[in-house]
């Protein structure tokens, strides 16, 4: 299936890209593949060095949390949408 990858705020600086369309089996090989395209240190934006989806970025399947989903499936045509965290005042 191919998903689209949508970066904000800083992670579009950071990558010089607003989004990137992977083809991928599930959600942890679509950040894979999305790795293989902005680079390796882009899977750490995403997951911890366990694994697992960091707790100090927003991340959405067509704008539903992650973090309220029991498990994350993928369809064709999908949106991920990775945000950063934001400071300020």
């Amino acid at each position: 299936m191919k998903v689209k990858i949508e970066l904000f705020a800083t992670l579009r600086d950071k990558y010089k890209t607003k989004s990137v369309e992977v083809e991928c089996d599930d959600f942890k090989s679509a950040i894979i593949n999305a790795s293989k395209i902005l680079g390796e240190d882009f899977y750490y934006e995403v997951f911890n060095e366990k694994g697992e989806i960091r707790n100090d970025r927003i991340i959405t399947v067509n704008g539903r949390n992650v973090k309220d989903l029991e498990k994350i499936e993928l369809k064709d045509g999908d949106k991920i949408a990775i945000f950063p965290p934001i400071a300020g005042g």
